[in-house]
C-alpha cells in the first residue's frame, strides 16, 4: 500500500511541477491588476493602546501605464508602473504630527488560490533621501498580496521645505507564479499517470524475482 501511494503522489508531483514550469508570470503586482489604496494614521493613547484612523480610501483601479494617485493621503504622488510601486513627496501639509502615517496598498486579484502572489521587494531612493535619522519608511508584506508602507511620526521636519526629487522612492516587487490547483480535467490524467507507474514497479519487482 505505501508503494502505490508512493507511485501516485509521484505521478502527481511531476504533473504538477509540468503545469508550474507552463505558468505565465510575467505581469506583476500593479500592471493590469486591481488594486486598493487605503491610507490612515495610527496614534497610541496614554494606555499604550493603538488607534487606526482611516484618511483617505481610493476606489478599486485597474492599473496601467501612467496610472497613479496623486498627492494621495495628501502627501504623495504614487505612482503604478511594471512591478514597482513609486512615492513622491507632493505634500498639502507641513507635517504629520498626529501619528505614523500608513499606506496600504491591496491587489484584490492578488494572493490566492491559482493567482500570483507578492514574496519580496526591494526600496531603491531615487534622490537624496532627507528623512529624519532611523525613520524612513518600513515595508511589510501580508498576504502575498497587500503591501504596507508607514512613515514613523517625525520622518521629516518641514515637508514643504523638501524638493519633490528629494524624498522620492521605488519599491520593487518580486512577484511568484500562481499555485497550480488540480481542475476536475486533470485528475484522469494524473490517475493513469500513477496507475502506470504503479504497472511499472510491479513488473520490475517480478523481473527481479
Amino acid at each position: 500500500m505505501k508503494e502505490r501511494l508512493t507511485g501516485i503522489g509521484l505521478a502527481v508531483g511531476a504533473a504538477l511541477t509540468l503545469e508550474m514550469l507552463w505558468t505565465d508570470a510575467a505581469q506583476a503586482f500593479s500592471l493590469g491588476s486591481s488594486v486598493v489604496a487605503i491610507n490612515s494614521i495610527k496614534t497610541v493613547n496614554t494606555q499604550g493602546q493603538t488607534k487606526e484612523i482611516i484618511f483617505e480610501t481610493s476606489l478599486p483601479i485597474t492599473v496601467g501605464s501612467g496610472t497613479e494617485l496623486v498627492q494621495f493621503g495628501g502627501i504623495w504622488d504614487i505612482d503604478f508602473t511594471g512591478s514597482s510601486v513609486s512615492f513622491a513627496i507632493n505634500s498639502r501639509f507641513s507635517s504629520v504630527v498626529s501619528g505614523d502615517d500608513v499606506y496600504r496598498l491591496e491587489a484584490l486579484n492578488f494572493g490566492g488560490p491559482g493567482q500570483r502572489s507578492v514574496k519580496g521587494f526591494n526600496l531603491v531612493y531615487l534622490g537624496n533621501p532627507v528623512f529624519e535619522k532611523d525613520k524612513g519608511p518600513v515595508l511589510k508584506l501580508t498576504g502575498g498580496n497587500i503591501l504596507e508602507v508607514l512613515f514613523p511620526l517625525g520622518f521629516a521636519q518641514d515637508l514643504n521645505l523638501i524638493p519633490r526629487e528629494n524624498l522620492s522612492f521605488r519599491i520593487d516587487l518580486a512577484i511568484e507564479p500562481p499555485t497550480s490547483v488540480p481542475t476536475p480535467a486533470l485528475l484522469p490524467g494524473l490517475v493513469g499517470m500513477g496507475l502506470a507507474v504503479l504497472r511499472k514497479q510491479r513488473r520490475a519487482e517480478r523481473d527481479t524475482d
